[in-house]
């Protein structure tokens, strides 16, 4: 590291604590103060819950919790209004579902794995470019580094899979069907990309799973390669319109609200 680099990391480390002294933030679920997110908010994305993945080793996917009240509102912050901060819980959210299950998952594999492919959902060029970056890796380098820790040294992120040419939001669609259509032909394999072992197997990362479309074409992509595919992780599952309601969840309109970053 030149003394260039290392004055100017210190200028932003110092900026950093000047801004949340006279800009203190609130927690992304719930806005209390001085928190990135609070415990409560938290325990949001510490309720699994499953979804159908066919192509893939255990049949299912597992988010972290149902999409609606604080964990909606923390995902919509993090993801689509630049509050990098939340990285952090979030990925202790993956961690924590990785302990309670994935481990027992790989349990079952004969030969137990040296190491695993985490593999993000892809975003489009687009989406990469209105965030600024490619939100899932920090989530994924976190999840391989929790499980090189684990005992698998092996794990990696692998960011094999691409997405071109599609226009509009995923949420913007109506139904898998629609979703389908949407994305069918557009998710393809990175041939640069390739796990150390033809055998490892990968797990799939996601931010929000609604009609595991885009999924399920991602596990079709990577199976028909002729790849693993033994689950999927994801932040947030969108529960049916029934399961929230009378909870507060029909009145969070999406919009930044209570969800977005406060300085």
């Amino acid at each position: 590291m030149t003394a260039r680099q290392t004055g100017t990391d210190a200028l932003a480390a110092a900026w950093r604590q000047l801004r949340d002294i006279l800009l203190p933030r609130g927690c992304a679920g719930c806005e209390r103060p001085d928190a990135v997110l609070c415990d409560e908010c938290a325990q949001a994305l510490h309720r699994p819950t499953a979804f159908p993945l066919p192509l893939s080793y255990a049949g299912h996917g597992i988010a972290c919790g149902s999409y609606h009240g604080a964990a909606r509102r923390a995902i919509l912050s993090w993801k689509d209004h630049g509050d990098a901060e939340a990285d952090a819980p979030l990925a202790a959210a993956l961690t924590d579902l990785f302990d309670d299950i994935g481990r027992r998952l790989i349990q079952t594999l004969d030969p137990a794995p040296t190491g695993i492919g985490i593999v993000p959902a892809p975003s489009s060029p687009h989406s990469i470019r209105h965030r600024g970056r490619r939100h899932l890796d920090p989530l994924a380098a976190a999840l391989a580094a929790h499980c090189r820790d684990l005992g698998m040294p092996d794990t990696q992120v692998l960011p094999m899979l691409q997405v071109r040419a599609v226009r509009g939001k995923s949420v913007q669609t109506r139904g898998a069907r629609d979703r389908m259509r949407r994305i069918h032909g557009h998710i393809t394999i990175d041939d640069a990309i390739r796990p150390p072992d033809p055998t490892t197997p990968l797990i799939l990362l996601d931010d929000i799973v609604t009609t595991g479309a885009t999924i399920g074409v991602c596990a079709a992509a990577l199976a028909g390669a002729g790849h693993s595919v033994l689950t999927a992780f994801a932040l947030a599952h969108t529960p049916p319109k029934d399961a929230v309601r009378g909870d507060g969840a029909a009145g969070d309109t999406g919009r930044p609200g209570t969800g977005e970053r406060r300085r």
